[in-house]
């Protein structure tokens, strides 16, 4: 099997050599525009002089259709060379992901949250974070869909039929990258749906009295003009009928400017949806997800792409508004109103839609994204969601953010309420990045995506992390009480009575061994009692007696083998309690003289 490394080479070698042969045809259309517009003159001034009036005529008539013809190929031309370079970047950031270098990729840390169950625990945004390694959406709408199923689980059958979609889409790399840079070519960071939701929900301005307004005054306008020169009338009937016209153009201008800044940075959003849209059109799928978001976007015989584009065309007016004589033909024409009534037309014909295609490109990205995943891995499998509660089993399972050649795999089990697994381990061992193993393939797996594991099952449940507690010298918090704040809210989380899978790493570490002990001692046999289930990592040896005393804590380790200067870390798991400590080993080896 051709590994996905050298696939994305060979695409990357490919979209280079396309580009280099479109940009050679792009110079030559440029270099024949230059060259028919110097002929057009030369033959001009040549066929004037001469005073050749028929040859003449045809050259002037002629001109404008080899010129345009000249200007469309010369723009199907730029398009197709800009696609090409669009899609070397997607694979040289294939490449980058496949070996692990992720700087280059956006990271959300837009989307993380200080008190999210898990997010900031497990780097799911941020740099070096999962988002960064799954995340190939073009739009924010994609975007913050990833970033909504990587936050909050979903049920067991809606993370099957993403699963379904995820195996479809994930090798069709050709469709999956033409999809993603279909979104690249009209990229606006700016770009916002939901201002553009938010003016298509405002109440219409329009009504068929001012249609009938905005068409007579500049009738009459015109024609003012027109028998100004033919029958010699007075200007001031023209200078009349512009005060007239700039009066009800005053009369719309909140309404006007509304429009002009509520999507004037939006206009290439349209473009780029539109074109993503066309996109699923025109495809055909089998899996029942990606056939229902598809449908959504062909209602009663109206593509969406069309009328997407359309309301791109309409408001791409508005960037005329930046000409210098701009306002003298809005003064005659009245052009700003027949912009925004056109735009209240299409709002009264689609409203009802646009989220809904908004929505709909959202998460075909969000797939798109998982399968991206899917097909960079293929190691990776998909999990099964276990349809009875406290479940979590997996077998040679890695952390997928950790090199390949790099990582350890570890099989590991934990099933019904109030199961506790207590980890111990010598500093350096393994203990956190366990944690972080397990909770980043759960959040993989109840988004729908694959894990980087051999096999993986877990059930609906609410994953609760307290890892990175922090100081906050501004809120006058120690680490410990913040600690014991990410406690308290892990017992509300669980006082709701769902199933809830804790992870705290190097419990109650803010105070001295004898309170640590005493409280963790407690907490532990307080979850042990509650609808959740989970592990503790601890240097607390004594903390392992819980599994004489409790019949559901079981107690592994991670340890470490000191070689005279040297410590060896296998990063395996074992059975039972810590056996090996390597604290004196460590502290020696930085130049601390042990006594």
């Amino acid at each position: 099997m051709t590994s996905p490394e050298s696939i994305f080479q060979e695409k990357l070698n490919h979209h280079k050599l396309e580009w280099t042969r479109l940009n050679k045809q792009y110079n030559f259309i440029a270099f024949g525009r230059i060259f028919i517009f110097l002929l057009y003159l030369v033959l001009a001034v040549y066929f004037a002089n001469a005073k050749m009036g028929y040859p003449l005529g045809i050259t002037a008539i002629s001109f404008p259709f080899v010129f345009g013809l000249f200007v469309k190929m010369h723009r199907r031309i730029s398009y197709k060379r800009k696609q090409e370079n669009i899609l070397q970047k997607i694979n040289e950031d294939e490449l980058k992901i496949f070996n692990g270098d992720l700087r280059d990729q956006e990271d959300g840390a837009y989307f993380k949250d200080k008190t999210h169950q898990y997010i900031n625990d497990l780097d799911i945004f941020g740099s070096n974070s999962i988002y960064q390694l799954v995340n190939r959406s073009t739009t924010n709408g994609g975007r913050r869909k990833l970033a909504q199923w990587l936050s909050k689980f979903s049920k067991k059958e809606v993370i099957k039929s993403r699963q379904k979609a995820v195996k479809e889409l994930s090798p069709k790399i050709d469709w999956r990258q033409k999809f993603q840079a279909s979104g690249l070519h009209h990229k606006n960071e700016k770009a916002n749906p939901e201002l553009l939701i938010k003016w298509i929900n405002e109440p219409y301005v329009y009504n068929k009295a001012y249609n009938i307004l905005a068409w007579a005054l500049p009738v009459i306008t015109l024609s003012t003009v027109i028998l100004y020169f033919a029958a010699d009338i007075s200007f001031y009937y023209i200078l009349g009928m512009i005060t007239l016209n700039g009066i009800v153009l005053s009369r719309f201008s909140k309404h006007i400017q509304n429009l002009t800044l509520s999507v004037s940075d939006h206009i290439n959003l349209l473009a780029s949806y539109g074109a993503l849209i066309k996109h699923l059109e025109d495809s055909n799928f089998e899996s029942e997800l990606l056939n229902s978001l598809r449908d959504q976007l062909i209602s009663e015989g109206k593509k969406a792409s069309n009328a997407i584009l359309n309301l791109y065309k309409i408001l791409d007016f508005l960037n005329a508004r930046a000409n210098f004589f701009y306002f003298f033909i809005d003064s005659l024409t009245l052009f700003d109103l027949h912009i925004m009534f056109m735009a209240e037309r299409w709002k009264s014909k689609n409203i009802a839609d646009v989220s809904l295609w908004f929505d709909s490109i959202s998460e075909f990205e969000a797939l798109c994204s998982l399968s991206g995943l899917a097909y960079s891995n293929p190691s990776f499998s998909f999990p099964s969601i276990s349809s009875e509660d406290y479940q979590l089993k997996g077998e040679d399972i890695a952390h997928p953010l950790i090199k390949k050649h790099e990582r350890v795999s570890n099989s590991y089990a934990l099933s019904g309420k109030g199961a506790l697994t207590i980890i111990t381990g010598s500093n350096m061992s393994g203990k956190s990045t366990f944690l972080r193993t397990l909770g980043v393939n759960i959040a993989l797996a109840l988004s729908g995506a694959p894990v980087c594991a051999k096999k993986f099952t877990v059930s609906e449940l609410q994953l609760f992390t307290s890892m990175r507690t922090e100081d906050n010298l501004e809120e006058h918090v120690s680490s410990f009480y913040a600690e014991l704040q990410r406690i308290k809210a892990l017992l509300d989380e669980v006082e709701k009575g769902k199933p809830v899978l804790f992870m705290l790493d190097e419990i109650l570490k803010g105070t001295n061994s004898h309170d640590r002990h005493n409280g963790a001692v407690s907490l532990a046999k307080q979850l042990s009692t509650t609808s959740a289930f989970g592990l503790i990592s601890t240097h607390d040896l004594e903390l392992g007696k819980l599994e004489k005393e409790l019949n559901n804590v079981t107690n592994y380790s991670f340890n470490s083998e000191v070689n005279g200067t040297e410590i060896i870390f296998p990063y395996k798991l074992d059975d039972g309690i810590c056996k090996s400590f390597n604290a004196s080993a460590l502290m020696a080896k930085m130049g601390i003289k042990m006594l």
